[in-house]
């Protein structure tokens, strides 16, 4: 296509994204219109009489019912990915799983809980079409970004352990659907899932078909011998459970999984005076979906360092002005590069000068030429190393969480910031009600299950831009930054609600838990005030606990 072609076509496709963003915005007002019309109806008794002398053909194309909401939210869902509007079909995506869920548990009409996420949702919907200097479409509530959810297929036989585990599953965020046996996933035209969960007794012979889905693969059984886990093996299953299932621990195996899948780019940086190789190597890297930068002059390399902070050094042993092991030994003088992997890149082939490089500070010697596949798989190792060596280094093993001192320096930060850019942040401390009881009568086994489940349950009901650490024992820390004590509330009181519905075995008792939370924003307090905010916070967690726990104070 020539260069003119091209260009046209561009300009029409801009002008139908921006008659697309035109209609989603008034469908968007008319949702919200519509909510208002249903909440009136929910909030009025004498709405009640009169809608239940409505004949049936009027219910049926009433736009307040849940159907009819359900069908105008996967419509957004399906179109607005299409032309760029990634984050809404997103946040539509995450409503229509709720609506067929609530859908699929009978319901017809909207419930208070309904209309008030979807209004909160539609206003995230219309801040990412609206620029900020324009006024912003009635619909209140909530600044927020939710995960996107992760679909899971689950196959197993026995119906009413099937719907245990997904009730379970749906708790933690997941959108997950039930079949009774592997030939009932060749009836369906749904997307393939993200991960599939597949009962071992429907199988292996028929599971072949199975891995045409390229995703994910656990098994579960009741079987726990070396031929039926080398039959898992043998089809490139992540995981193998045992029944009665431990569904935390199943959770956190998910978690890791779909972390490791959705993991930010790497990023490399790569010093070598020849622009030209340099280049090539660059674009071999971003081929392989990293992030890479290049700098040609080695005496700038710390401000490169500090503006970038990349995550690996690609660098060359030979430059006119300086080696790289003498650059090498200058970056580990500074305490912030002291573990940042260094790899050379050189054609020399004398073993004692590779060594003598490596002494410097080095991690790896790379022998020029170097294949693609080889330099990518060696950038790729040593990313991951140091990406398992900082969270071993900063985050708890056994959360996943940030330690005390990192979620503390994270939460002094980002009020120091909020400060000087004049915007609310919300801090909570959460609790796990009666702790001592969990371990004293179930032990400390199942009280780390307890508390690396509300670690999962915190990671997927929060935003991504919002903090979480382990502050000690079974306390935690939440920092979220743009956030009123409003929004905030609704948020911690939604994660209790969901907490206190997860259900934990320990042989055959099972149990649940609750949690209380303390929470204030930093506009609610004084300027002389802001430095105490974790305190306050701390003292409002204990008034949840005074209160008799199982709440939310501020």
């Amino acid at each position: 296509m020539v260069e003119s072609e091209r260009s046209k076509l561009e300009q029409k496709l801009e002008l139908l994204k921006q008659s697309y963003q035109h209609n989603l915005q008034e469908e968007l007002t008319s949702l919200c219109h519509v909510l208002k019309k249903a909440q009136r109806r929910e909030e009025s008794p004498e709405a009640d009489v009169v809608s239940s002398a409505v004949s049936v053909d009027d219910k049926a194309h009433d736009e307040t019912s849940l159907d009819a909401i359900y069908r105008r939210i996967h419509k957004v869902s399906g179109s607005a990915g299409t032309f760029g509007f990634e984050h809404v079909s997103q946040l539509a995506r995450a409503l229509e799983v709720t609506l067929l869920n609530a859908l699929k548990e009978g319901k017809s009409s909207l419930d208070a809980s309904l209309v008030t996420l979807l209004q909160s949702q539609l206003t995230l919907m219309q801040r990412s079409l609206v620029p900020e200097a324009q006024p912003l479409p009635q619909c209140t509530i909530e600044q927020s970004d939710i995960r996107s959810v992760a679909k899971i297929w689950l196959i197993e036989e026995d119906a009413l352990l099937g719907k245990r585990i997904l009730e379970q599953l749906a708790n933690f965020s997941y959108e997950v659907t039930l079949f009774s046996s592997v030939p009932a996933i060749a009836n369906t035209d749904s997307e393939p899932p993200d991960v599939l969960i597949v009962d071992a007794a429907a199988g292996s012979a028929y599971l072949s078909p199975l891995q045409s889905l390229s995703c994910p693969l656990f098994f579960i059984s009741e079987q726990d011998d070396f031929d039926a886990r080398m039959r898992a093996a043998q089809l490139n299953a992540y995981g193998y459970f045992l029944k009665p299932l431990n569904i935390p621990q199943l959770v956190n195996r998910l978690e890791q999984l779909l972390q490791e899948r959705h993991a930010p780019p790497a990023r490399i940086l790569i010093v070598d005076d020849d622009y030209q190789l340099a280049a090539y190597y660059q674009l071999v890297l971003e081929a392989a979906g990293m992030e890479v930068q290049v700098l040609d002059k080695p005496r700038y390399v710390i401000e490169q360092l500090t503006t970038y902070r990349p995550e690996l050094l690609l660098m060359d042993v030979h430059m006119p002005d300086y080696n790289g092991p003498d650059i090498a030994a200058m970056i580990r003088q500074y305490d912030a590069w002291s573990s940042l992997p260094i790899v050379f890149l050189s054609a020399e082939l004398d073993l004692n000068k590779q060594v003598d490089a490596l002494s410097h500070g080095a991690d790896e010697f790379l022998t020029k030429p170097i294949s693609a596949a080889q330099l990518v798989a060696s950038v790729r190792a040593r990313v991951s190393r140091s990406r398992t060596l900082s969270a071993l280094l900063n985050k708890d093993c056994l959360t996943g969480l940030l330690k005390h001192a990192s979620i503390k320096s994270a939460a002094i930060d980002e009020l120091h910031r909020a400060a000087r850019q004049h915007y609310p942040v919300t801090v909570a401390m959460i609790d796990i009600d009666h702790f001592k009881a969990v371990n004293d009568t179930h032990g400390h086994a199942a009280g780390d299950v307890v508390i690396a489940s509300l670690a999962t349950l915190l990671r997927q009901r929060l935003r991504q831009t919002d903090m979480i650490g382990r502050y000690g024992g079974e306390e935690f820390l939440v920092v979220l930054p743009h956030c009123t004590s409003e929004d905030g509330r609704k948020r911690l009181e939604n994660i209790r609600e969901y907490f206190s519905r997860l259900r934990f075995n320990q042989g055959a008792q099972e149990f649940g838990c609750t949690l209380s939370a303390g929470m204030v924003c930093s506009i609610d307090m004084t300027e002389g005030e802001q430095d105490r905010l974790l305190v306050r916070a701390d003292e409002a967690l204990y008034r949840a606990k005074r209160g008799g726990r199982n709440q939310v104070c501020q």
